[in-house]
């Protein structure tokens, strides 16, 4: 299928949400703030977590009433429901995606896109035979400051982009989940890489405009197994076909002066630094450097809108798909390769 739905009326498109924690709550927002949309169903298999979902955005839906489903084939099986955001821990992407699009619904999935780039791939196969729209729920492309840095990009403002750099480290901060399943590597597919690192590595991407990787060397480090089983930092360096280059650095544990979070692009006529809140633009020259710099207050909540909103007016006929299937699956190549390079010592193909 192409990034764009049918063309079809001014009917809301009917949306049911899988998954009713911390994600599957700013999926809703970005429902039930979509004149376009409309969020008809709540899945969790916790009642009274499910329970408080509907109760809370039916009534920002003036009072409307949510269906409650224990099971989540339940909600698929739901002849009303057009598409659905499956905001599941990492193992259960896959299964429940491709659910999902068997059952004829466009699907917006979260981040990491799967547990490896295999699963990211069979997903996108069955969106392609299911002749539905499959996203991934990259949803910092969407943030204010990221869309104001890419014009400024695309714009030629800052020359050739030759180099980018992501970084997402924390001093300490490593997250559990329902059950341990974020520190289980065979339930997260990683660790701070695919949890925080897929964050920062895909903005530098998507600024760079996404090119084609060619080779990867990467180094991830689990230094406290008392806390996780998984990658508790990552450090890589991604080289494309082009020429240019991109590192990322991610951490859940690092000892430094304090944590840090943004992405660094570099140009021939300048270069930036972006995060959720603001961009620093930086020229340099004989005369020495200067910066400017603008603040964005929406930050990451601002993007949880736009990502609810592309997707809806991609299944509207109305708009192209910003983070469609093709990119998460690229983008698990990517982490794999990281993977794959720390385990073998070298550095890999892509």
């Amino acid at each position: 299928m192409s990034q764009t739905g049918a063309t079809r009326g001014r009917e809301p498109v009917r949306v049911g949400v899988i998954g009713a924690g911390w994600p599957g709550e700013r999926h809703a927002e970005g429902y039930v703030a979509n004149p376009d949309a409309r969020l008809v169903a709540i899945a969790d298999a916790n009642p009274e977590r499910a329970a408080a979902f509907a109760a809370r955005f039916g009534y920002l839906q003036n009072g409307q009433t949510l269906k409650v489903y224990s099971d989540y084939t339940e909600l698929l099986a739901d002849p009303e429901i057009e598409a659905v955001s499956v905001a599941l821990p990492n193992f259960l992407h896959r299964p429940a995606t491709i659910a999902a699009l068997e059952a004829g619904k466009h699907v917006l999935c979260e981040k990491p896109p799967a547990l490896n780039h295999a699963e990211a791939r069979e997903m996108a196969e069955a969106a392609a035979r299911a002749n539905r729209l499959l996203a991934f729920a990259l949803q910092r492309r969407f943030s204010p400051a990221v869309e104001a840095l890419h014009e400024l990009v695309s714009s030629g403002e800052l020359g050739e982009i030759y180099h980018a750099r992501g970084v997402w480290t924390r001093t300490w901060g490593v997250p559990k989940g329902i059950g341990g399943w974020f520190t289980d590597p065979a339930r997260a597919g990683g660790g701070a890489l695919i949890d925080i690192g897929v964050h920062v590595l895909d903005m530098a991407w998507f600024l760079m405009g996404c090119p084609a990787p060619a080779t990867v060397s990467g180094q991830v480090y689990n230094k406290f197994p008392e806390e996780t089983k998984t990658d508790d930092s990552a450090f890589a360096l991604i080289r494309f076909a082009d020429g240019r280059g991109l590192q990322v650095e991610a951490s859940w544990v690092l000892a430094q002066d304090e944590d840090h979070y943004g992405v660094y692009i570099f140009g021939t006529k300048g270069g930036a630094r972006v995060d959720d809140n603001r961009i620093d633009l930086y020229t340099v020259g004989e005369e020495g450097r200067t910066t400017r710099t603008r603040v964005i207050r929406a930050g990451w909540q601002q993007a949880f809108l736009g990502q609810a909103a592309n997707f809806i007016a991609a299944i509207r006929g109305e708009a192209q798909l910003r983070t469609p299937a093709a990119h998460g699956v690229q983008l698990m190549a990517m982490i794999d390769g990281i993977y794959r390079s720390s385990a073998e010592g070298h550095e890999v193909a892509m």
